[in-house]
């Protein structure tokens, strides 16, 4: 019987979106998805991953990527921060939820959806 491993802290990942600041002026966003996975090292378990996309302010998006157990992002961003290390915007940025209720609109905006992910 497989056991799934479910963390409720990770809810707010679903179809979450989080708001980027560097020096008190908007850097962009990061869209995320919750999603589970099956790790050959844990035959019997279902974990939690969450999928990242970052769009900066400038419109350019960055390709999604995936954070799991034992979490660095995620860690990270309930911490209120989110680190880009590759290219011209490397740096540690204060990272903040928008509302659940205006998570979808700004996604839209954005031009996020599930199959970016």
């Amino acid at each position: 019987m497989l056991k799934r491993e479910r963390d409720p802290a990770l809810d707010v990942f679903k179809g979450g979106c989080l708001t980027l600041w560097r020096d008190g002026e908007l850097a962009g966003h990061v869209a995320t998805s919750l999603s589970t996975f099956w790790s050959p090292g844990r035959p019997l378990t279902i974990q939690q991953q969450v999928w990242l996309i970052v769009i900066w302010a400038d419109g350019t998006r960055e390709d999604s990527f995936e954070d799991y157990p034992p979490w660095g992002t995620v860690i990270e961003i309930q911490a209120g921060t989110f680190t880009w290390d590759d290219g011209p915007r490397v740096g540690t940025y204060a990272a903040t939820w928008v509302p659940q209720a205006e998570s979808a609109a700004t996604r839209e905006e954005l031009g996020v959806s599930l199959s970016d992910f």
